[in-house]
């Protein structure tokens, strides 16, 4: 599997546009034009609809059958409502584009999980090469010590203790294989690319600052904020005067079956138009306003909160990258320590107190560091994807 550096974003920008498959970019597709339509609804919600009015009577109320057909077209509006119109629109506006941020956070976590797979894929092929080269290891004990042992110097249980151990390197290949199935299927769920194939990315730390200012979760608090802001302001105009103009155009037919010089068949045109203006006095007023008072400063709070949360996240992860570092040294002072052993078998080799399969096992033991040092660098390139995955400028 190939490993594209990356400065900063920008690979990771590509790399995340294709990653999703079709049904689940359909179906986050689906979610943000529902977010749309549902904003625009909420933008006109503040406008009546027209009435269009039709009626048929028919009686005999005069001594005489009467039909009357009536069709109305009437309409009664606010134009006014101490702010409440306004707010409306914002909350409209604002409430778009926190529902579209929740969306691409959603989508976001989707690939995230798909690159946290990928990356899972690789270290657990890694670690089937370090279980083959303890195999083969284990392989090169036993007939050591079966050597011994049919030579009458060696230890029975020695011997059986490398067969248990050989066994049990088997065993724990055979779940890592496992595991590579149980990762291939959990991937196909989210995306139909080869999970052999896909292209890693690589991550770099970014200052506290950036990780905060450009985090999404934190953006989206900012923006309940002002959806808090605008219901506030909606209950408050809600609860103060309002005025409406209202008015109707009317088209009247009345049919008489004996007409008489009292009751002669009409048609008639009119309209009426009138303004109200209407101060609601509601006990409950008072506690409406401060419900969503309480829950516009409570806001606030959150975001506070929300930036402590990322704040000890991004140290939390800078810990888990620092023992992660500590590993890796660790594990470079074993192969400086290898290669020394590995010098040292070749010159007891030369003397003859030392055979090949010796320095097979330094060689094979060195190659085992190697391959964790490689190890331990994925899963800090895991470490860091969770900094980068919800920063706004990640384009997926």
């Amino acid at each position: 599997m190939k490993i594209k550096s990356l400065f900063f974003l920008l690979p990771v920008l590509v790399y995340g546009q294709n990653l999703l498959n079709d049904l689940k970019q359909k179906e986050l597709g689906y979610d943000a034009q529902k977010a749309v339509q549902d904003s625009l609804e909420t933008e006109k919600s503040w406008i009546n609809p027209l009435t269009l009015q039709y009626s048929y009577t028919k009686d005999n109320m005069l001594n005489t059958a009467t039909v009357t057909k009536l069709f109305s077209i009437s309409v009664n509006q606010p134009v006014f409502k101490s702010g409440a119109i306004y707010y409306s629109i914002k909350y409209a506006a604002h409430s778009k584009s926190y529902n579209l941020l929740n969306i691409s956070i959603q989508k976001r976590e989707l690939i995230k999980r798909a690159i946290d797979l990928a990356f899972d894929y690789k270290i657990n092929q890694l670690n089937k090469q370090i279980v083959q080269l303890n195999i083969k290891n284990a392989l090169i004990d036993i007939n050591k010590k079966k050597e011994s042992f049919l030579n009458g110097v060696g230890d029975s249980v020695l011997l059986n203790n490398a067969v248990l151990k050989l066994n049990s390197l088997k065993l724990s290949m055979a779940d890592l294989k496992a595991n590579d199935e149980n990762i291939k299927t959990s991937f196909a769920n989210i995306s139909s690319l080869d999970i052999s194939k896909v292209t890693l990315p690589v991550f770099k730390i970014i200052s506290k600052k950036e990780f905060l200012n450009s985090n999404l979760e934190f953006i989206q608090q900012e923006k309940l904020k002002k959806i808090k802001h605008d219901l506030y302001k909606m209950q408050l105009g809600n609860q103060m005067l309002s005025v409406s103009l209202n008015g109707s155009l009317n088209w009247q037919n009345v049919d008489y079956s004996q007409n008489t010089p009292q009751l002669q068949d009409y048609k008639r045109d009119y309209y009426r138009v009138g303004v109200s203006v209407i101060l609601p006095l509601s006990v409950n007023a008072l506690n409406k306003i401060e419900k969503t008072k309480i829950d516009y400063l409570k806001s606030g709070i959150l975001i506070e909160d929300k930036k402590q949360q990322l704040l000890n996240l991004y140290k939390n992860i800078l810990n888990q990258i620092k023992s992660v570092n500590e590993k890796i040294n660790v594990y470079k002072s074993n192969i400086r320590i290898y290669e020394d052993l590995i010098d040292s078998t070749k010159d007891s080799i030369s003397a003859g107190n030392a055979t090949k399969s010796d320095l097979q096992i330094m060689l094979n033991s060195k190659q085992t560091s190697i391959v964790n040092i490689e190890i331990l660098k994925l899963k800090k390139q895991k470490l860091l994807l969770q900094m980068y995955y919800k920063l706004n400028n990640w384009k997926n």
